[in-house]
């Protein structure tokens, strides 16, 4: 039996759950320069999550102290299936916290590992999850890089290639995300009982899915708080409200508020898809987005699917270059200042909402290679080009696609050029209209 339980992870699932924690619940401690084995103790930490990940048990608390970590065999991934807490951020001796500061913890990879699995960088997977205990979950703290995972065309960092490069040993650009909770039914199912789960004090940077950087994935009953969190400089979605809940009654429940998202690519310069969107809202659940700063966005600041109101008040929307919002129910593509008149699915207290100018504070060297992409318009570009008569022209003209000159190429120099972590944490720090993410208190 494994009673033992520190006094701060018995406040933080007091205070969350509202109850006694689980008895057999521990703390683990994680430090990358004073780690070894996986006795995970204060006196003895393990050196890295993924080394401890299949010892963990639901209601454990990991403690991470500031560095840099690879996971097990630098593969850069961790999978959790069971309900867990993690905490980043601390000091070598764990007495303080500066997430964002002198002890970050930094979750990231290595391009060329031999151990590479194409998956998020940090998932708690819950699909399957079937034991009685259905403890909070609390992710804070974190700041997940993948720059060090992603390929790129050049030393020089500018533009990612997606594709693995088997002479040089280069594995391909993860594309899975940074952080994903995806929540199943749980054993308490059907008594109205559902997950809690809080996603704070988070930075995201240089992730490249075609989904969400930062994806939790909600359930029947659920309570999720996503707050205080930046993700900067990623491709796909930078904020995913998902669920695996499909119904009308009992939906999940997703609070976003005080988060900045910032500067969402497109999957990359010439598709069109539905990716560059800053928020994205699933279908079958229940979104409030409050006190968010959502910031250049490919496509969208705001995409919502379904029919449920979406309730968004005092964000700071800037930026969205194809609109602010868009309802994928009636393809509706609505900029700024008619979005609270003509949108169908916002709910009537939504209000608030402001755009305008602002400062934020990137590096000049950064900022001067954002300035040098090219955003390609695909139908521009196939409606401009004179159509080759090549099989795979033949196959498009029966699915009444446009056809294609495939001796055209259209690319942009720069493409999710890597971004620094100080680049990262400067932005996450910098409310813009009184809006957005802070640096958490130390």
């Amino acid at each position: 039996m494994r009673f033992a339980f520190s006094l701060s992870a018995f406040v933080l699932c007091f205070a969350l759950a509202g109850g006694i924690p689980d008895a057999q619940a521990r703390d683990w401690y994680v430090s990358v320069t004073k780690g070894k084995g996986k006795k995970g103790s204060k006196e003895k930490p393990a050196k890295d999550l993924g080394n401890i990940a299949s010892k963990l048990k639901a209601g454990d608390v990991v403690h991470i102290a500031g560095g840099v970590y690879t996971s097990k065999g630098d593969r850069g991934f961790d999978s959790i299936t069971v309900p867990v807490s993690i905490i980043g951020g601390y000091d070598e001796a764990f007495a303080k916290r500066d997430p964002w500061g002198a002890t970050k913890t930094i979750l990231t990879g290595d391009n060329k590992s031999k151990n590479y699995k194409p998956e998020p960088r940090l998932e708690l997977d819950l699909g399957k999850y079937t034991d009685k205990e259905m403890p909070p979950i609390v992710i804070d703290g974190l700041v997940i890089d993948q720059g060090p995972q992603n390929r790129y065309k050049t030393d020089k960092k500018l533009m990612i290639a997606r594709k693995a490069n088997p002479r040089t040993g280069e594995n391909p650009t993860p594309d899975r995300g940074a952080l994903r909770i995806g929540l199943g039914k749980g054993p308490n199912f059907g008594k109205n009982e559902g997950w809690k789960v809080t996603v704070r004090n988070n930075i995201v940077l240089n992730s490249a899915p075609t989904q969400g950087a930062l994806t939790v994935q909600a359930y029947a009953n659920s309570k999720v708080t996503i707050e205080n969190n930046a993700v900067v400089n990623c491709t796909g979605t930078g904020i995913y409200a998902a669920t695996s809940y499909r119904g009308k009654d009992n939906q999940g429940q997703i609070t976003v508020k005080n988060n900045t998202i910032a500067f969402t690519w497109k999957y990359d310069a010439y598709v069109s898809s539905f990716s560059g969107n800053g928020l994205k809202v699933d279908d079958d659940v229940l979104v409030t987005a409050e006190n968010n700063a959502i910031l250049f966005s490919d496509r969208f600041n705001v995409m919502k699917s379904g029919g449920e109101p979406l309730l968004l008040k005092n964000n700071f929307l800037f930026g969205g270059i194809d609109a602010t919002y868009y309802e994928a129910q009636g393809d509706a593509k609505i900029q700024f200042a008619d979005m609270e008149d003509e949108a169908e699915w916002l709910h009537e207290d939504s209000g608030g909402n402001k755009t305008g100018k602002f400062k934020l504070p990137v590096s000049a060297a950064w900022s001067k290679h954002y300035g040098e992409r090219v955003l390609i318009d695909r139908n521009a570009v196939e409606a401009d080009i004179k159509p080759q008569q090549t099989r795979a022209n033949k196959i498009r003209s029966i699915f009444g696609l446009p056809q294609r000159a495939d001796d055209v190429k259209a690319d942009s120099p720069v493409w999710l050029h890597q971004m620094s972590v100080d680049d990262a944490v400067a932005v996450a720090s910098a409310k813009v209209g009184g809006v957005g993410s802070s640096a958490p208190k130390k």
